[in-house]
């Protein structure tokens, strides 16, 4: 999918991790039990080739942040990482690559999963969603929920002064799904994971890359301890955005936008289990400009009608006040999007990527 670069470079940085995966375990085979799906018998993710841009306007990518291939330039500072031949598509052994396109991939698997049990994480532009909402709607109607990370309601964006990256890339299919999940009676659940929730979740930059690292460059610096293969991948691509955020004179750390909505959909799988643990959405009401030439994929919150007022006051762990439920006095339907904007405590979160993406080896000694 279109996002942080395009379409076809995004497409084969997949196997790109794929590979690098498979020389951590070659050198680390007793690390095999924190990749239980890594393996060629068996069942194999079904990997298709997303939309080549938006569904109307111009094509906008991420490149200046995350590097020409998406992936902090490595394909020139470190050709190392290139894709083998034995990882590309047609023999790739650990994928089962679809020749359809990735909307009609996703109606596939709704057809041939049972209703309500397939979860949809969307944490690029929502274009596969919406074509594939276009495609079918009945079949699509069969997904358990769509958890999108995108949009800002109440904080500034990230890639103009109003607009979160994945709304501003395609605010079309922003709108539209949208405008399907407030339909009634609602077709799906969705589920909103905003920049307001996503950037309360930051890690330190010295928690991710080793100190010996500075350059911000990809260059080889010795280290202390030599890193393992995904350890020295993960802050190979980590360099440049700190570099960048450095830069523009921004704090060190960074924001962890989809990781926290992926575990999101880990943790609540369960309804009863998310509550408990202190996830909350709430309805929030707004439509997204699509054409603005200062506010294209602007959240427009509509404070109409309810107790919200600009200004409001907000706190770390979410909005302070309790809003007041807008209700269809015929339907009994509830208006408005589901907004994830209560969460756990988020030492919660950073200990629990620390474990499970960057290891204890580097928070060990902090």
């Amino acid at each position: 999918m279109i996002g942080n670069t395009t379409v076809e470079k995004a497409y084969n940085n997949t196997f790109k991790v794929y590979q690098v995966i498979q020389a951590h375990l070659d050198a680390h085979p007793d690390d095999a039990h924190r990749f239980p799906n890594f393996r060629k018998d068996g069942h194999r993710p079904i990997y298709a080739k997303g939309a080549q841009g938006p569904l109307h306007g111009q094509l906008n990518l991420a490149e200046y942040f995350h590097g020409p291939d998406g992936l902090s330039d490595i394909s020139t500072t470190h050709p190392q990482y290139d894709v083998r031949p034995s990882f590309w598509p047609v023999d790739n052994p650990y994928l089962n690559i679809s020749a359809k396109p990735a909307h009609e991939a996703i109606l596939g698997v709704l057809e041939r999963e049972p209703a309500g049990t397939v979860t949809i994480l969307a944490c690029g532009p929502l274009t596969n969603v919406s074509r594939a909402i276009s495609t079918s709607p009945n079949v699509f109607s069969r997904v358990g929920r769509v958890v999108s990370m995108g949009g800002n309601l109440d904080v500034p964006g990230n890639t103009s002064a109003t607009s979160e990256f994945n709304f501003f890339a395609d605010p079309y299919a922003a709108r539209h799904v949208l405008e399907e999940v407030q339909k009634v009676p609602r077709p799906f659940e969705f589920v909103l994971v905003p920049l307001d929730t996503t950037s309360q979740h930051i890690i330190v930059f010295d928690r991710l890359i080793p100190s010996d690292v500075v350059d911000g460059e990809g260059g080889a610096t010795k280290l202390a301890v030599q890193e393992r293969p995904i350890e020295a991948f993960i802050s190979t691509l980590l360099r440049r955005p700190r570099k960048v955020l450095r830069q523009l004179g921004l704090t060190d750390d960074f924001e962890m936008h989809d990781p926290l909505a992926a575990w999101y959909v880990i943790r609540s799988a369960s309804a009863a289990a998310a509550k408990e643990e202190g996830w909350q959405a709430i309805k929030r009401k707004f439509v997204i400009e699509t054409i603005g030439e200062y506010t294209k994929g602007m959240c427009v919150v509509d404070r109409r009608g309810s107790k919200e007022e600009v200004g409001t006051k907000r706190a770390v762990q979410g909005i302070v006040i309790d809003h007041e439920k807008e209700e269809d006095t015929v339907t009994g339907e509830e208006h408005g999007v589901d907004v994830l904007l209560r969460w756990p405590d988020t030492k919660i979160f950073t200990d629990e990527m620390m474990r499970r993406v960057f290891w204890y080896s580097r928070s060990s000694t902090l």
